[in-house]
């Protein structure tokens, strides 16, 4: 959205206003913060949420976005969840099948997070979700 209104604001397109790049922000200090919870309690989170997204209608949500003409090739279709809701509207998978696998791959792509986020230099590590009642921190780098 902020990029939207910086390109009606400046008049030309995004391609131009982001060319000339910005001056580096001065005067403040950088702080990166990480929240690294317990695996198996972020798992159980995230299986939790990919579970409400199918039970709050996801298939059918993705039903009438087909519906309405949108392409299956659609670039939203290849996220995980709406991907393998999609298998389900084209009866490639069972609802089952589908929550499985969108579990799974959720698991899967925060795990690549977690390691990517561990490579990060100068962060600052928070044990937990950021929402529990105590964290304990410690410098990473």
């Amino acid at each position: 959205m902020r990029a939207v209104e910086i390109c009606i604001a400046a008049r030309r397109p995004a391609t131009e206003v982001f060319e000339q790049g910005r001056d580096a922000l001065e005067g403040f200090r950088v702080l990166k913060i990480g929240l690294f919870p317990d695996r198996e309690r972020l798992y159980a989170r995230l299986e939790a949420r990919m579970e409400a997204m199918f039970a709050g209608g996801l298939i059918e949500e993705t039903a009438g976005i087909l519906e309405r003409g949108f392409s299956e090739d659609s670039k939203p279709f290849e996220s995980i969840g709406y991907k393998q809701a999609l298998q389900v509207v084209k009866g490639e998978l069972s609802p089952r099948d589908a929550l499985f696998y969108a579990r799974r791959d959720t698991r899967r792509y925060a795990k690549r997070q977690l390691t990517w986020f561990r490579q990060e230099k100068g962060i600052e590590i928070l044990r937990g979700f950021g929402d529990d009642a105590v964290l304990g921190m410690r410098r990473r780098f």
